[in-house]
C-alpha cells in the first residue's frame, strides 16, 4: 500500500486543481522557501483528519482556503483527495471475527481507494467540512477507523512536520510520556476505567440510596421488634392458657367418672368386707377360749419334765456335729488323693510293662534274625556268586568253537543292513511324499479360503480408516479448540494474577504509608499528652467519665474561642474520685505510656466567678465562657475549673481595650492572658474538639483506608476470580489432554489400520506366491513318487531272501549252543541279584529292631522315676488319712453318748413341749386375726359412710362439668401430664403474666414481617449491588493492569528502537529513561543521549543538531513500533550538519524499502540519496507548480499547473 496520488482543488497556495503522482520508494519534495512545497503534507493532514487547523500553520480552517478565491466575496471550496493503491494489501479491507470468518469487505475498483475532504466556506465566513470515502460520506471516525484498518494511525507520527522535531525537543517529560500512552492505546483503557467509574460511581449511589432505606427499615423494624416479641409471646402464651383451660375441664371431666366408678366398686367391696369380717370376729373368739384353757395345762407339764438340761445337750451335740463334717471333708479329700495317686501308679506300671514287653520281643527278634536269616541269606549269595563266574568261564571255552558260525551271520547281516540303508530312506521318502501331497492339497484349498478372507479383511480395514479420517479430523479440531480456550484462560488468569500482583505491591506501599502516618499520630498524641488519656480510655476502667472534650457541647459559633480558651485542658480526664485517678496513675506508670491529667469530681473545685452583670458595659464582650457550655450539672465544677473567669469577646481589637483586668478570647481564637501576654496567629489542625474524645484523622489517611479496603475487596474477589480460573484451567486441560489422549489413539489406530491393510496386503500377495509354489511342488512329488513304487518292491525281495538264508543259519547246532550258554549265564546273574536285596533287608530289618531296644530302655527307666515318685506320695497321703479316722472315731464316741442323753430326754418332754409351742403359736394367731378384723370393719364402716357422701357429691360436679365440656373435645398428646393441680396451677401462673403483658400491640407482628420482608428483599438488591460493585473493581483493576502492561510493551520497544536507530545516526548510545519506573503515569519520560565522544546529555544541554537527532531517533522509534505503509517529513533535516544529514539519508533510503517515504527538503545528501523528486515553485508569485524531477535523466517536467 501506498500513496498513489494527491489532488488538491484552491488548498492554500494551490489555486485550481492541481494533481501530483506520487510512486511508492523514497521521494523527496524540493522548492524555494515559501513556495508551498509543505503545503502539501498540509493537505494529507487535512484530507486524513490527522491534525487540526494550527497543525496546518493556520488560525482557523478557513484561511485554508486559497487566499485568491477567498478574497473574492463568494462562497468558496477547497478540497483535497488521496488515493491509495492497494493492490498488494486487499486483504486489509477484509474485516474477520474471531474465527477468521470474513464478516464485511471494501469493494473498490482497480485497487485504489480514495479519501477527499472537502472545506466550504461561506461570505459571511461561517463554513462546512465533509469527509467521503471512495464518493461515500463518512464520519471522521468512520474514516479514523478505517486508515487504522490500513495501518494509518493519527497518533502514529505518519507525517512529521516542522515543528514536531521542536515540540518533542520542548515537551517536558510528562508530555513525552504522553507521546508512548497514545502508541500503547492507554487512552482506550483510561476510557474504559472512566466508563467502569461511572457505573461504580452509579452503582454506589444506588448503594447508599439502599442504604439510608436500610438504616431507616432497621430502625423501623428494632422498634417492632419489642412489640412483635411481645404479642408473639402474649400470642403464645394465650393460646396455651387456653388449650390447659380445655385440658383442665376434660380432666376434671374425667377425673370425676373415674372418681364415681371408684367410689361405687369401694363401697360394694366394703360391704362384703363388713360382712365378713363379723363372721371371722365371732368364729376366733370362741376358738381363742379353747386354745387358752388347753395351752394352760401344757406349760405346767412341760416345766416339771426338765426343759434346761435338753437344751445344754442340744448345744454340744451341734459343736460335735461341725467338727465331724470339718474331718468328713478331709478324709474325702484325702482319698481322692489316694486314688488319684493309685490310678497314675497302675498307668505307669502298665506303660513300664509294655515297653518292657516290646524290648524283649524287639531283642528276640534280633537274636532269631541273625541266627536264622542272616547267616543262610550270606551263604545263599557266596554260592550263587561262585556259579555265576564257573558260567561265564564255560561260555568264554565255547565261543573258539563258533566263530566261523558268527562270520557267516554278520556278513549276512550286514548284507540285510546294506539293503535297508538304501530301503528305510526310500520307504520314508515315499512316505513323506505322500504325506506332503496330502498336506499340498489341503494347503492349497486352506490358503485359497484365507487369500478370500484376508481380502474380505483388506476391505473392511478401508472403511475403518476413511471412518478413523473423519474422527480424526474432527478430534483434532477439538484440540485446536481447547488450546485456543486455554490459551484465553491462561491470559485471563495472567491478568488476574497481573493485578494481584500490582494491587498486592500497592497494599503494602499504602499500608506503609498508613503505619507512618498512624505513627506520626501516635507520636504526636505522645507529644500532646492524649495517648496517656487514649490508653486509659482503652481499658474501660469503671469510675472513668470521659475527657472534658467529650463531656461538654458548645455552639459552632464559640467553638473555636472555648478550644483555644480551654487548651491542654481539653485532654484532661475527668474521674469520680481521686482513688481512680491515682490507679490510673500506676497503670501508666507500669506501661509506660506518658502522662495524663485527672480531674476528680469528689474533689476538684471550682473557682469563684464574678457577677456576669459587670460584663454587660464592656463594649464587644460575649460572656463568660462558662456560660457558652452545655454540660450535665455535675460536671459544671469541671468546666468551670477548665475556663475559670475567662471571657469572650467578638475580636481582638475590643479585647485590647481591657487587658489585664480579665483573661480573653475572641471569636478567631486569639488569647489574651490576664498577665497581658497576647497569643495569636494562623490555626492549626487541632486533635480535640468538643464533643469528640479523638482526634479526626486526615483525608490522606481517611483515603489511603478507603483505597485498602477496596484493594482487600478487589483482591478477595481477584483470588476468587483465579482460583476459578484455575480450576477452569485444569477441567479444559483435562479435557484437551483426554482429547489429545484420544487423537493419539486414532492416530495410532489409524496407523495401525495403514500397518494391517499393508500387513493384509502383503499376506495376500505371499499367499498367492505360495500356492503357485506348492502347486509346483506337488507336481514334483508326484513324479518322485512313481519312480519310488518301482524301487521299493524290488528292494523288499531281496532284504526278504536275505533274512531267510540267515534263520536258516540260526537254527543250525551250533546257534543253539551258543544260545543255551547265554540264558543260563542272564539267569544266573539275575539269582546273584536277588540275594544281594535278600541280604540288604535283613540288614535293615537288624538296624529296626537295634533303634526299637533303645526307645524302649529310655521309656522303662523314665517309667520307673515315677513310680518311686507316686509311692512316696502315696505312703504320706495314707498316713493323713488315718490320722483323720482316729480323730473321726473319737468324735463319733461323744456324739453316741449325746445323742443318747438327748433321746432319753425327747423322750421324757418331747412331745409335751412341740404341743405347748403349737397351742401358743395358734393363740397369739387367733388374737391377732380378731383384733385386725374388729378394727378394720370399723374402719371399713367409717369409709363407706363418707365414701357414699363423696359419691353425691361427685355426681353433682359430674353433670356441671359434662356441660362445660367444650366441643369438639381437644386432641391431648399422649406423653401430656394429668396432674389436675399442676395445669391449674399453670394456668393461673398463665394468667398471671398475660396480665402483667397488657396493653399489647397485636399489629406488630404483621407490620415487622412486612418490614422484614422488606428488608429482606433490600438486603438481597444491596448484595447484588455489591457484587456488581466488586465486579467493576476488579475489571477497574484489570483495566489498570492492561494499561500498565500495553505502556510497558510499547515502552520497551520503542526503548530498544530508539537504542538502535540513535546509534545508527549519531554513532553514540541512548536510551529512554522513565522518572518513576515504577508508576511510569505518575511521572514523564526523558531522552538520554551520549552522542559519540562526549559524555551522557540531557536535552536541554544539547547542540541544535543533536537535539534533531535525538527527537528524529525518537520519532522513527515510534514510527518503528506502529509500521504503517507510508510517512511523511517536513524538513526535519533543517538544523542537520552535511555528515548527519547523509546519515539520515541512508536511514531513510533504507526504510523506503518497508514503507513509502516523502520528504520535503533542501539539502543536496537527501535529495541525491532520493529515488525521485518532486520540485514545487511558485508560477509568476501567483499558484504554486509542481514539477516532476528524475535525478537519473535530469530532464524536469511539468506535470500540472
Amino acid at each position: 500500500m501506498f500513496v498513489k496520488r494527491l489532488e488538491l482543488t484552491n488548498f492554500k497556495s494551490f489555486g485550481g486543481t492541481t494533481q501530483v503522482p506520487i510512486l511508492p520508494g523514497f521521494t523527496v519534495i524540493s522548492g524555494p522557501n515559501g513556495s508551498g512545497k509543505s503545503n502539501l503534507l498540509d493537505a494529507i493532514l487535512f484530507c486524513l483528519g490527522l491534525s487540526g487547523s494550527k497543525g496546518m500553520r493556520a488560525e482557523r480552517l478557513p484561511d485554508l482556503v486559497n487566499q485568491a478565491q477567498a478574497g473574492r466575496g463568494r462562497t468558496v471550496e477547497a478540497s483535497v483527495t488521496v488515493t491509495f493503491d492497494l493492490s498488494d494489501d486487499l486483504e486489509l479491507l477484509k474485516e474477520t471475527d474471531i474465527d477468521g470468518n470474513v464478516t464485511q469487505e471494501i469493494v473498490i475498483e482497480n485497487n485504489e481507494w480514495n479519501v477527499t475532504r472537502k472545506l466550504r466556506v461561506t461570505q459571511q465566513g461561517t463554513y462546512t467540512s465533509t469527509y467521503s470515502i471512495n464518493g461515500e460520506s463518512c464520519t471522521l471516525t468512520d474514516l479514523h477507523e478505517q486508515l487504522n484498518r490500513l495501518r494509518v494511525y493519527p497518533e502514529g507520527y505518519n507525517v512529521v512536520l516542522q515543528g514536531d522535531v521542536t515540540r518533542i525537543i520542548s515537551m517536558n517529560p510528562r508530555e513525552r510520556r504522553e507521546i508512548i500512552d497514545e502508541l500503547a492505546g492507554v487512552a482506550s483503557f483510561d476510557r474504559k476505567i472512566v466508563q467502569a467509574r461511572e457505573k461504580l460511581d452509579a452503582v454506589k449511589d444506588r448503594e447508599d440510596r439502599y442504604r439510608i432505606v436500610e438504616r431507616e427499615l432497621i430502625n423501623q423494624r428494632d422498634r417492632l421488634s419489642q412489640d412483635r416479641a411481645k404479642a408473639e409471646k402474649y400470642k403464645k402464651l394465650r393460646v396455651e392458657m387456653q388449650t390447659k383451660e380445655q385440658w383442665e375441664a376434660v380432666f376434671k371431666f374425667q377425673q370425676s367418672q373415674q372418681q364415681t366408678h371408684k367410689l361405687q366398686a369401694q363401697i360394694t367391696r366394703s360391704e362384703a368386707e363388713i360382712t365378713a369380717l363379723t363372721q371371722q370376729i365371732e368364729t376366733s373368739e370362741v376358738q381363742i377360749k379353747q386354745t387358752g384353757a388347753e395351752l394352760d395345762v401344757l406349760n405346767l407339764k412341760v416345766r416339771s419334765l426338765g426343759e434346761a438340761e435338753q437344751i445344754a445337750l442340744q448345744s454340744q451335740l451341734a459343736t460335735r456335729e461341725a467338727e465331724l463334717r470339718q474331718f468328713d471333708r478331709a478324709t474325702h479329700d484325702l482319698q481322692q488323693t489316694t486314688s488319684e495317686t493309685q490310678t497314675a501308679l497302675a498307668r505307669v506300671q502298665t506303660e513300664v510293662a509294655e515297653n518292657t514287653t516290646r524290648l524283649n520281643a524287639a531283642t528276640t527278634a534280633q537274636a532269631q534274625l541273625e541266627t536264622h536269616d542272616l547267616q543262610p541269606a550270606q551263604a545263599a549269595r557266596t554260592a550263587a556268586q561262585a556259579q555265576l563266574e564257573l558260567a561265564r568261564t564255560e561260555a568264554s571255552q565255547s565261543a573258539a568253537s563258533a566263530e566261523a558260525w558268527v562270520q557267516e551271520q554278520t556278513a549276512l547281516r550286514h548284507q540285510i543292513d546294506l539293503i535297508l540303508s538304501i530301503l528305510e530312506p526310500q520307504r520314508t521318502e515315499q512316505a513323506k511324499l505322500l504325506e506332503r501331497s496330502s498336506q499340498l492339497t489341503k494347503q492349497i484349498e486352506e490358503q485359497s479360503r484365507s487369500n478370500a478372507a484376508l481380502e474380505n479383511q483388506r476391505q473392511e480395514r478401508i472403511v475403518e480408516q476413511r471412518r478413523l479420517t473423519t474422527e480424526l479430523a474432527s478430534a483434532t479440531q477439538m484440540v485446536q479448540v481447547l488450546a485456543q480456550e486455554i490459551a484465553t484462560i491462561d491470559q485471563e488468569l495472567q491478568i488476574q494474577k497481573d493485578t494481584q500482583i500490582r494491587l498486592q505491591n500497592e497494599q503494602r506501599e499504602k499500608q506503609r504509608k498508613l503505619d507512618k502516618l498512624e505513627a506520626q499520630k501516635h507520636a504526636i498524641q505522645e507529644a500532646q499528652g492524649t495517648f496517656a488519656t487514649q490508653v486509659i480510655l482503652g481499658l474501660e476502667l469503671s469510675g472513668i467519665r470521659g475527657l472534658v472534650a467529650q463531656l461538654g457541647r458548645v455552639d459552632s459559633k464559640y467553638q473555636l474561642a472555648l478550644e483555644i480558651a480551654a487548651g491542654a485542658r481539653l485532654g484532661n480526664l475527668v474521674v469520680d474520685d481521686d482513688a481512680i485517678a491515682a490507679a490510673a496513675i500506676e497503670i501508666l506508670k507500669k506501661q509506660r505510656a506518658g502522662r495524663a491529667t485527672f480531674l476528680p469530681l469528689n474533689k476538684i473545685r471550682a473557682p469563684q466567678i464574678p457577677d456576669a452583670a459587670k460584663l454587660k458595659t464592656l463594649n464587644g464582650c460575649l460572656g463568660y465562657a462558662i456560660d457558652m457550655i452545655d454540660c450535665d450539672d455535675q460536671y459544671w465544677d469541671v468546666f468551670a475549673y477548665v475556663f475559670g473567669s475567662t471571657v469572650v469577646f467578638e475580636s481582638i481589637d475590643r479585647a485590647r481595650q481591657n487587658i489585664g483586668k480579665f483573661r480573653m478570647v475572641t471569636l478567631d481564637g486569639e488569647l489574651v492572658e490576664s498577665s497581658g501576654a497576647l497569643t495569636g496567629g494562623s490555626i492549626g489542625k487541632s486533635t480535640l474538639h468538643f464533643g469528640s474524645g479523638q482526634a479526626r484523622d486526615s483525608s490522606e489517611v481517611l483515603d489511603l483506608r478507603r483505597r485498602l479496603g477496596e484493594i482487600e475487596t478487589v483482591l478477595f474477589r481477584c483470588e476468587d476470580a483465579i482460583a476459578k480460573g484455575m480450576i477452569a484451567h485444569q477441567n479444559k486441560t483435562k479435557q484437551l489432554i483426554e482429547s489429545r489422549q484420544k487423537h493419539r489413539e486414532l492416530e495410532l489406530t489409524s496407523k495401525q489400520l495403514i500397518q494391517d491393510l499393508d500387513r493384509l496386503t502383503g499376506q495376500t500377495q505371499l499367499l498367492t506366491a505360495q500356492i503357485a509354489q506348492q502347486q509346483t511342488e506337488a507336481e514334483h512329488s508326484g513324479s518322485r513318487l512313481e519312480v519310488l513304487s518301482d524301487e521299493v518292491p524290488q528292494q523288499e525281495t531281496q532284504v526278504a531272501a536275505l533274512r531267510s538264508a540267515l534263520e536258516h543259519l540260526e537254527h543250525s547246532q551250533n546257534h543253539s549252543e551258543w544260545q543255551g550258554i547265554q540264558s543260563e549265564l542272564r539267569q544266573l546273574e539275575t539269582e546273584v541279584e536277588t540275594r544281594d536285596q535278600a541280604l540288604r533287608s535283613i540288614e535293615q530289618q537288624l538296624l529296626d529292631y537295634s533303634n526299637q531296644k533303645l526307645r524302649a530302655e529310655e521309656r522303662i527307666e523314665q517309667g520307673n522315676l515315677r513310680l518311686q515318685e507316686l509311692r512316696l506320695q502315696q505312703t504320706s497321703t495314707l498316713q493323713q488319712l488315718t490320722t483323720v479316722e482316729s480323730q473321726k472315731l473319737e468324735i463319733n464316741t461323744a456324739l453316741i453318748t449325746l445323742r443318747a442323753s438327748l433321746v432319753e430326754l425327747d423322750k421324757t418332754l418331747g412331745e409335751e413341749r412341740h404341743k405347748r409351742d403349737v397351742l401358743d403359736k395358734a393363740l397369739r394367731d387367733l388374737q391377732t386375726t380378731r383384733q385386725q378384723a374388729d378394727w378394720q370393719r370399723g374402719k371399713t364402716h367409717e369409709g363407706v359412710f363418707a365414701q357414699r357422701e363423696e359419691l353425691e357429691t361427685i355426681r353433682e360436679q359430674l353433670q356441671q362439668q359434662e356441660q362445660e365440656l367444650p366441643n369438639p373435645l381437644p386432641e391431648i398428646p399422649e406423653d401430656a401430664s394429668r396432674d389436675l393441680p399442676a395445669l391449674q396451677h399453670d394456668i393461673r401462673s398463665l394468667q398471671r403474666r398475660l396480665q402483667s403483658m397488657e396493653p399489647v400491640n397485636m399489629m406488630a407482628l404483621e407490620e415487622y414481617d412486612r418490614t422484614q420482608e422488606r428488608l429482606q428483599e433490600l438486603t438481597d438488591k444491596l448484595g447484588t449491588l455489591e457484587e456488581e460493585r466488586t465486579e467493576l473493581l476488579l475489571r477497574i483493576e484489570n483495566f489498570t493492569t492492561l494499561r500498565v502492561r500495553a505502556f510497558r510493551e510499547a515502552y520497551d520497544v520503542v526503548d530498544v528502537n530508539f537504542q538502535e536507530i540513535f546509534a545508527t545516526l549519531s554513532d553514540g548510545d541512548g536510551r529512554l529513561q522513565l522518572e518513576d519506573p515504577q508508576d511510569p503515569f505518575n511521572g514523564g519520560l526523558n531522552l538520554i543521549a551520549h552522542p559519540k565522544g562526549k559524555q551522557v546529555l540531557r536535552l536541554a544541554s544539547m547542540s541544535g543538531g543533536e537535539k534533531s537527532l535525538t527527537a528524529l531517533s525518537f520519532i522513527f522509534a515510534l514510527q518503528r513500533y506502529r509500521p504503517s505503509p507510508f510517512y511523511a517529513f517536513d524538513e526535519v533535516d533543517m538544523f542537520l550538519d552535511g555528515a548527519n544529514v547523509e546519515k539520515l539519508a541512508r536511514m531513510i533510503k533504507h526504510q523506503a524499502t518497508l514503507a513509502q517515504f516523502m520528504v520535503v527538503s533542501l539539502r543536496r545528501p537527501m535529495i541525491e540519496s532520493a529515488q525521485r523528486t518532486i520540485g514545487v515553485t511558485q508560477a509568476r508569485g501567483a499558484h504554486t507548480q509542481v514539477i516532476g524531477i528524475q535525478l537519473e535523466t535530469k530532464a524536469p517536467a511539468v506535470v500540472s499547473g
